[in-house]
């Protein structure tokens, strides 16, 4: 057996962090989701809405997890408010205020934010095929690959039975929440 191979074998089998975060979190992320079903069905007629609800959304993650130290999101973050400021703006849009209820850490913001994000490619070539164009700012491809592996490197780095690990799991269900409220705010208002 080579050294490589010994140390495999002694290493306890650990499972990692984003894993459990994603397992523990999956029903508030569910829930958050069904609020966002009907621009997924019909992306031309909710579109106004769907903005909105994403502008509140993130602008409520930005105010919870100010000075909380988020580099993977200290730029992006207002890149994607300021976009979607301006996206509601060309479709006379109000966004709907949504706070949080205490702070957020940084990391859970991050999670949050960048995992957004890789759906926003899905519903970018959905949003096309429905003959939007052009396409609101927010669906401006960028790569985030960098800041996700960050986010992914240190949730692998975390203890999934310490404090920290209990208090992002709380912190990622509370950010999913503020998506949730968005969501039942905004597309409450469009269905009226």
């Amino acid at each position: 057996m080579n050294s490589l191979t010994k140390v495999a074998a002694e290493a306890p089998s650990r499972r990692s962090f984003r894993v459990t975060l994603r397992e523990m979190t999956r029903e508030d992320h569910d829930a958050s989701e069904r609020f966002f079903a009907p621009f997924m069905d019909a992306p031309q007629a909710y579109m106004a809405p769907f903005l909105a609800a994403q502008h509140a959304a993130l602008s409520a993650i930005r105010d919870a997890t100010a000075g909380s130290g988020a580099p993977e999101i200290a730029v992006i973050l207002p890149d994607l408010i300021d976009r979607l400021a301006k996206d509601c703006a060309d479709l006379s849009q109000r966004a709907p205020v949504v706070q949080a209820t205490r702070p957020l850490s940084g990391l859970a913001g991050a999670y949050l934010v960048l995992g957004s994000q890789m759906g926003v490619d899905a519903m970018r070539v959905r949003a096309t095929r429905a003959g939007i164009a052009p396409l609101p700012r927010f669906f401006q491809p960028t790569d985030r690959r960098s800041q996700w592996a960050a986010v992914c490197a240190k949730l692998g780095d975390m203890d999934p039975d310490s404090d920290a690990a209990r208090r992002l799991i709380d912190d990622t269900r509370a950010g999913y929440a503020l998506y949730a409220q968005a969501g039942r705010l905004t597309f409450a208002k469009a269905a009226t």
